[in-house]
């Protein structure tokens, strides 16, 4: 069995919902990973690959950087993540691009493979992050690079720790969250941990910078916003238990919280990430 069975089994279904909040992910995530991705100052004619790829975004914008000549392999634990990918890609049809299912712990990739290795928000979810990190290092090439963006602690991403707030005013419990050493959005909060695991893992050079972006979205943007709440993050695993009284009042409590940080017609949540660099 692989050692990330149990995150297999979790994305496989939480891909609808994921898939469904994508428009909402992009507007937190995006200015990390753009601001990742310069980090691996991609030229044309490299081979990139992109680590927890998602629905692909980020992998086509890879695979355009590094066009003529190079190309870019988004790799997932999740069949129907990678499959909303391909789909993407048949869209767009970028070209220099593919999609594979696999788990970047344990799956062989070619040794020296990649010239260059990425991840928008993918790599906190290994089981053993130092036994993945060293696989990513052998697949990528002598000197090759490694850039990824990763949250940092709740408390700095208020765009989760607001909703997850407002559960505690009605279930008077923090919503089931993972263990500081589980897999979890958070399993790469803390900067040491972040050098400690990379160079375990046998990179060098290892950088890390926090980096904040607030999330602004306009009033007419909270009905959409409480949706998503419950499609993923805390407030999701505060309903898979919760009866139908106790999930009108959670959503409630989360609509309430939402337009209390309403500021000149816009809401207004911190979000916060560690954008990281290392050589192989």
């Amino acid at each position: 069995m692989s050692a990330n069975a149990e995150q297999s089994t979790f994305w496989q279904e939480l891909a609808p919902d994921w898939i469904a909040a994508t428009e909402h992910s992009d507007i937190v995530a995006a200015p990390f990973g753009v601001a990742a991705m310069g980090l691996l100052e991609l030229t044309a004619g490299q081979t990139v690959v992109d680590i927890g790829c998602g629905t692909g975004s980020t992998t086509l914008e890879l695979a355009r950087r590094v066009a003529p000549g190079g190309s870019a392999v988004g790799v997932d634990i999740s069949p129907a993540l990678v499959a909303a990918a391909e789909d993407q890609e048949r869209t767009q049809a970028v070209g220099n691009v593919s999609f594979r299912i696999a788990d970047a712990q344990e799956d062989a990739f070619a040794p020296g493979d990649f010239s260059a290795a990425y991840s928008r928000f993918g790599v906190m979810f290994f089981a053993d992050p130092s036994a993945a990190f060293a696989n990513i290092r052998r697949a990528l090439r002598a000197d090759g690079v490694l850039a990824f963006s990763c949250w940092q602690s709740i408390f700095e991403n208020e765009w989760m720790f607001v909703p997850g707030s407002a559960v505690v005013t009605v279930t008077g419990a923090l919503p089931p969250m993972p263990g500081p050493d589980e897999p979890g959005p958070f399993s790469l909060a803390d900067a040491d941990l972040i050098r400690a695991v990379l160079t375990d893992a046998g990179f060098r050079s290892v950088e890390i910078e926090p980096h904040s972006h607030p999330v602004e979205l306009p009033e007419t943007k909270i009905e959409s916003l409480v949706a998503l709440t419950q499609r993923v993050g805390p407030v999701r695993e505060a309903l898979r238990t919760a009866d139908a009284d106790t999930a009108a009042r959670i959503e409630a409590a989360v609509r309430d919280a939402l337009v209390a940080r309403l500021d000149g017609g816009t809401v207004r949540l911190s979000a916060g990430a560690h954008l990281v660099r290392a050589r192989a």
